[in-house]
Parts: structure tokens; sequence; C-alpha cells
């Protein structure tokens, strides 16, 4: 039975090295939970050269809104993709547990060898037994031969 490979987690959005964290004001708070309906205070930018952070001071909240309704929808797909993911490891794992129909087989098998192994062992015995049995017998009528008759 071949094995399913277990399921990856997706990957984090960004999960950015260097970054910038910008946060919302309640109104743009309030503008992406009606949008999107996730509750959202601060957003994360990608800043690797850090021309961004240098620049805040020129921009303006507004700037900000839809990269932060943006955000929310993809955070919001992360949080869909990572419930399927977790739903495929609870199969997967299931597949895990779950009994191969071939242990059946072979314990079916180590059974049937079981009971012959034991008739051969009662066979063997008695065998054994019967053999002793035909030596003392032997002894016994040789030493009658060899005693002398009275």
């Amino acid at each position: 039975m071949s094995q399913k490979q277990m399921p990856q987690p997706p990957e984090l959005p960004f999960n950015y090295e260097v970054k910038c964290e910008i946060a919302l004001t309640p109104d743009q708070q309030r503008i992406v939970k009606e949008k999107t309906g996730r509750d959202m205070t601060e957003i994360i930018l990608e800043d690797e050269d850090g021309k961004l952070t240098k620049g805040m001071q020129d921009s303006a909240p507004e700037d900000f809104t839809v990269i932060a309704i943006r955000q929310a929808e993809r955070l919001n797909q992360y949080d869909a993709d990572y419930h399927d993911y977790l739903n495929e490891l609870a199969k997967w794992q299931d597949e895990q547990n779950a009994p191969d129909p071939m242990d059946e087989v072979n314990d079916a098998a180590s059974v049937a060898a079981a009971q012959i192994a034991e008739k051969l062992r009662l066979f063997f015995e008695k065998e054994a037994q019967a053999c002793e049995n035909a030596r003392e017998m032997a002894r016994f009528e040789w030493k009658k031969k060899d005693s002398p008759a009275t």
C-alpha cells in the first residue's frame, strides 16, 4: 500500500525578513472590517531597502487603506487554506492509523502456521514417546533372551 505524503501547511503571507509595520487608524480598521470581516490594527509591508520607512512622513493614512484591505483578503485566504490544510492533515493521520488489509491476511497466516506447528509438535512428541516405548520393549525382550534359563 503506497503511503500518501503528509500535507504541508500553506506558506505564511507577509513573512518578510525586513519589514515595515504600519498602524491603521480607527477609520481604516472600520473600513477593513466592513469590507473583509477581519479585524486588523496594522499592515506589514516589505521594506528591504528601508525606503518605505524613511518616506513615511510623506505618506497619508489613506494611502494604506487599499493595501490593508488587500492584506486582510490575503490573510482571510490564508486562514481558509490553513483550515483546509488542517482537514487534510487530519485525514492523512486517519489514513496512517487505518489498518492495513494485509495485516488480517498475515494474522490469519500466523494463526494457521501456529496451529500446524502445534499439530507437528504433538505428532513428533507422540512419535518420540512411541520410539522410547519401542526401545524399552526391545531392551526388555533382549534381556529375556540373554538371561540364563532356569
